[in-house]
């Protein structure tokens, strides 16, 4: 995506917040540049609970040795810590957060700490009432993830069918009350002719972004490093994407750093713990005995010195930062 448009899409993101969540984002980008420790976004995990079965799901480890889902409380405790990290965003995601009986009412608690609040979705969820409910509950934007353009590839890929028409409904449904929607895709070796097909529906449907995903060797893709793409197939996506006035590559360009490890944000997962991003599993602390605060110091001191695993792809595909990070795997040997 071009500067211009980036800078478009910001201007497009700022107007759907409140003078509340713009002043807390205009604070936020100051204290950056002040030097100040501070973390600009949070996402949270809650739970490994789904009901779609992806075959490149980044979560699929061992969850039934570990507690599925953070309480209400561990929720709330780790939006206020954004808050005092003088943070402007949480992101609710992981398994399918809309199952949570709570998800409701955890919206509206994050949006009353004046904090813009985006949830993804696998859009099996999305009909009226429910894209109704979260609207009123305060959502600024919603992420459905789109794997194909084709329903019944989508529908395959997700383990569910019906999956692709209740996604695409669900962005309409969205679209219709003025939310801020995206499509979330990823790409990789086994899906190589997927995001033309993908930009083309979201141009089709209004949305206000696709966002693409380099692969993320984590859960399925853990031990499949064959998924991953080589420096060439990276620079074809780039010169074929970067021109597209709606698609944005997680990486536009070999150099770009990930944003996670704290340079935006960092993730607390279903189990509590709290790593560099959501398909990152190596702990830096739980959240019920270490401060956001004190992990995101960890966090940063690792991303300073596995520098060279954060640009042009996810450090999980790194074994540098594997085998290097001073975090604990946290799923096992």
């Amino acid at each position: 995506m071009r500067a211009s448009n980036i800078i478009r899409y910001h201007l497009k993101y700022l107007r759907r917040l409140d003078h509340r969540q713009r002043a807390r984002f205009v604070k936020c980008q100051l204290r950056s540049r002040a030097g100040a420790l501070q973390l600009k976004e949070l996402f949270i995990s809650s739970s490994h609970a789904c009901n779609a079965d992806c075959v490149h799901c980044y979560e699929k480890f061992t969850h039934e040795k570990f507690p599925r889902s953070l309480t209400t409380e561990q929720v709330r405790s780790a939006v206020d810590q954004l808050v005092e990290l003088g943070g402007y965003q949480v992101f609710f995601c992981s398994g399918e957060f809309l199952l949570r009986s709570d998800a409701l009412d955890q919206i509206a608690y994050a949006r009353s700490r004046d904090l813009a609040v985006s949830i993804t979705s696998n859009g099996i969820l999305l009909d009226e009432p429910t894209v109704t409910a979260i609207d009123e509950a305060g959502v600024t934007k919603l992420i459905v993830s789109i794997d194909s353009a084709d329903a019944s590839r989508h529908d395959e890929l997700r383990g569910v069918q019906g999956c692709f028409e209740s996604a695409v409904g669900g962005i309409r449904l969205a679209l219709s009350r003025s939310i801020l929607t995206e499509i979330w895709t990823y790409v990789s070796r086994s899906n190589p002719g997927e995001l033309r097909a993908i930009s083309r529906l979201g141009e089709e449907l209004g949305v206000d972004s696709v966002f693409v995903f380099f692969p993320l060797l984590s859960g399925h893709f853990y031990d499949k490093p064959e998924e991953n793409l080589a420096r060439e197939e990276r620079d074809r996506y780039r010169r074929e994407f970067n021109r597209s006035p709606k698609v944005m590559l997680e990486f536009p360009d070999e150099a770009d750093h990930c944003r996670g490890g704290g340079a935006y944000h960092i993730n607390v997962m279903p189990s509590g713990h709290v790593t560099y991003c959501p398909a990152v599993p190596y702990s830096y602390g739980h959240i019920d005995s270490r401060s956001l605060r004190e992990c995101l110091v960890d966090i940063r001191r690792d991303r300073q010195r596995l520098a060279h695993c954060c640009r042009g792809q996810c450090p999980v595909n790194f074994d540098d930062y594997r085998r290097g990070c001073n975090a604990r795997f946290i799923y096992g040997d």
